[in-house]
């Protein structure tokens, strides 16, 4: 939705919730389910390590959802 340039609303608050409460100690989210079959290079560390895609995908997704107005005036 944040690549489309949809403005949030309140169909998304239990998805961001969930993306939310999936990152760790340190704002780091991990390495979950990775693809199967041949790789030509590992991207991450392995299954269950912090994962540097997973976490820029994660703190995009937030800081969209938290920069956009609506999105402000739904938590309210």
């Amino acid at each position: 939705m944040r690549s489309a340039g949809a403005a949030p609303d309140e169909r998304m608050a239990e998805a961001i919730h969930l993306v939310e409460s999936e990152r760790d100690r340190e704002s780091r989210w991990a390495l979950e389910n990775p693809q199967l079959g041949r790789m030509h290079f590992e991207k991450d560390e392995g299954e269950g390590r912090p994962s540097r895609w997973n976490t820029l995908r994660a703190m995009r997704v937030l800081r969209w959802y938290e920069l956009t107005p609506l999105s402000k005036a739904m938590t309210a």
